[in-house]
């Protein structure tokens, strides 16, 4: 099967971003700090915060849209199928197993899938796209060459999937876009969004000529200044919408205006599709081959992301609690739980029938000898 060593990295570096999201996680959320002996603990300071948007923007559809690529090349390579066995066991098994180890660190059994939902959703939309991808129909406006003019359309598309999912949600609050916490906490505007831009992913396997014109230098560059633009238009309509909020603790139960908060999720929206084409364009330009350490940067970004969150918090603790400002306990809480994360990767996983079903038997370096075979 053909390694596609740009998105690969692309994928990965999506994964692994996710511990500067939760870096901050004790400001943003104090019961979090409250279970290390923290109380009152200061709210983040406002650079942590747009930070937090910044990443949060792009990263998740970032992620769903390699997921449909990638879908697509699995299934036109080893069958559907094969495609479907592969998720069941890597994505929907895992994010089954390892939500439920966190679910009961409480004492109790609530069905939340934490910083999980992501795979659960993931896992509906294989088995749609596995379903639709059989019709003949729809396989053919999935697979069909796109010019310009409807790359522009799915683009916009795209930015307005952001309003629409306030709609659906029926909320015009920042908060509507809350991931869902349980199995049984659907929220159609969210699935709407990140399908759409699996879909996208999806489309772009049978357009990589897209891929190709997005390395360009240029492109790049004119992407890349749009994208800062919008992010920075970003940061002012947060600005109008919150309305100068200081402390976000109590943010559920603030109002807004709803017009500003349509004109703000149109500009998350232009955000997070410039963003998206921008790093897609970069990796396409600078990562041409793989190496020892892509293949382990690959390797590790999975299995570090399901086992970060705790680690994560607990070196925020330990930083915060030294007196340390929050510039520091964030750089360091990255550094050090990723590194921590790396140790209990080779000490739990790497070795152990959990990478069988994390990374795949065929990749796991623990193989069953069968006597005889």
């Amino acid at each position: 099967m053909q390694r596609y060593h740009n998105l690969d990295f692309l994928r990965a570096f999506a994964m692994i971003m996710g511990l500067a999201m939760h870096a901050p996680l004790l400001f943003w959320q104090p019961d979090f700090a409250k279970i290390f002996g923290i109380e009152n603990i200061v709210p983040a300071e406002e650079w942590i915060n747009i930070i937090g948007r910044y990443i949060n923007n792009w990263r998740m559809p970032l992620f769903f849209l390699l997921s449909g690529f990638f879908s697509v090349l699995i299934i036109e390579t080893k069958g559907t199928s094969q495609f479907i066995k592969d998720r069941l066991i890597r994505v929907g098994l895992t994010c089954f197993l390892f939500s439920s180890l966190y679910d009961i660190t409480d004492g109790s059994f609530d069905f939340t899938t934490q910083h999980l939902w992501f795979l659960y959703e993931l896992m509906i939309f294989v088995l749609c796209f596995s379903l639709l991808y059989q019709a003949q129909t729809i396989k053919s406006l999935l697979t069909r060459v796109i010019t310009t003019r409807l790359l522009l359309i799915l683009c916009l598309w795209l930015v307005a999937t952001v309003p629409l999912g306030n709609i659906l949600n029926n909320w015009w609050h920042p908060l509507a876009w809350k991931p869902s916490t349980t199995y049984f906490d659907i929220k159609l505007g969210n699935m709407l969004y990140y399908f759409s831009y699996f879909l996208v992913g999806a489309i772009f396997y049978s357009n990589q000529h897209i891929l190709a014109k997005l390395q360009s230098g240029k492109i790049i560059f004119v992407i890349g200044v749009i994208s800062v633009l919008a992010f920075l238009l970003r940061v002012y309509t947060d600005y109008l919408a919150l309305g100068g909020v200081d402390d976000l603790t109590n943010l559920a139960q603030l109002q807004f205006d709803p017009v500003l908060v349509f004109y703000n999720s149109l500009v998350i929206g232009l955000n997070t599709v410039c963003w998206c084409l921008f790093f897609i364009g970069l990796a396409s330009k600078f990562i041409l081959s793989g190496s020892a350490i892509l293949r382990w940067f690959v390797e590790l970004s999975y299995p570090i992301y399901i086992i970060h969150i705790i680690p994560i918090v607990m070196m925020s603790a330990v930083f915060y609690r030294a007196g340390l400002n929050q510039v520091s306990t964030f750089l360091l809480t990255i550094i050090t739980g990723f590194i921590v994360c790396v140790i209990l990767y080779y000490i739990f996983i790497k070795f152990t029938p959990l990478n069988w079903l994390i990374n795949g038997y065929s990749k796991s370096s623990l193989k069953i000898k069968v006597w005889g075979g």
